[in-house]
């Protein structure tokens, strides 16, 4: 028995009559009506009466009706949600990332996710924070390894911790700076800075302020860098010192130093941000795979 003939039988039920149900299923009546009879044979079974006035089921035959449209639905619906099985599997997943935040991490999520998902495609983005925010919410992005957005800007979207990290400063290995175990903010303030432009980074400017108990307009700025390089780069000039994560150091290596603030309470959350609701099976086994990862 296969599914056809129940919905021959079906349709023919339905409609009384093999020649409206042959017309109905765009087949020729006899192969219908030899389907009808293999699918009675093959239950053994009488489903239909037939006469000159047309078809009608028997008793048998009105169970049976019952029970092939309820396996006719079912098919269907697992017919649907194998495509969407399908779509999931191969769906290439988009995810922006922030490169210096996620430099220790981004490595370990990937391989731990193709562990999870072997053959599951992954694009990368390298964003910052502002694109990461806008992809996100027009669905353009799945998901995104970065630091922890503000509070304000977590509508629809959650975030889940994989790392903390010191705040602190980057400074020539040569600077006086270089060979303290800490340093406290308040020497960072009389310091020239080297710091992202306000126009991609927004919130860094504040951030920096607020660490250094300054206003935005009394900081005093050497020079501004639209990505990471350029910062590692300015330090390492001698131009000025930038305050920044501990992760800094996997991309500047030992091209400058790292003192952290004296302070405990500056540190920064590196993790992985998605959208709140519908998500795809291969988002969640990413979301798997940073649990493992992390190391909070």
């Amino acid at each position: 028995m296969e599914l056809r003939h129940l919905r021959y039988f079906v349709a023919v039920a339905e409609e009384r009559s093999f020649s409206r149900a042959a017309a109905k299923l765009h087949v020729s009546q006899p192969p219908l009506s030899r389907q009808i009879r293999d699918l009675e044979a093959d239950l053994g079974v009488e489903l239909l009466e037939r006469n000159r006035q047309g078809v009608r089921l028997t008793r048998l035959g009105n169970a049976v009706l019952a029970k092939a449209r309820a396996l006719i639905r079912d098919a269907e619906s697992f017919k649907a949600e194998a495509k969407v099985l399908d779509k999931e599997i191969h769906e290439e997943l988009r995810i922006g990332y922030a490169p210096s935040p996620t430099a220790l991490i981004i490595s370990k999520v990937l391989a731990k996710y193709h562990e999870l998902s072997p053959g599951g495609r992954i694009t990368l983005h390298d964003l910052t924070h502002t694109e990461i925010l806008l992809g996100l919410k027009t669905n353009k992005l799945h998901s995104a390894l970065t630091l922890r957005p503000r509070e304000k800007e977590m509508r629809g979207l959650r975030f889940e911790t994989i790392s903390r990290h010191a705040v602190g400063i980057i400074c020539p290995p040569k600077s006086p700076l270089a060979g303290a175990d800490t340093v406290r903010p308040s020497t960072i303030a009389t310091q020239e800075l080297i710091v992202y432009r306000a126009k991609d980074f927004p919130e860094y400017h504040k951030w920096i302020a607020g660490i250094l108990d300054l206003s935005t307009d009394t900081l005093i700025l050497a020079q501004e860098c639209d990505d990471v390089l350029g910062v590692i780069a300015a330090v390492e000039s001698g131009r000025g010192v930038a305050i920044v994560g501990e992760f800094i150091t996997a991309v500047s290596g030992n091209r400058v130093r790292f003192v952290p603030f004296a302070s405990k309470a500056h540190f920064l959350e590196v993790g992985f941000l998605y959208r709140a609701n519908r998500l795809s099976e291969n988002t969640k086994k990413l979301i798997a795979a940073c649990s493992a990862c992390k190391s909070v």
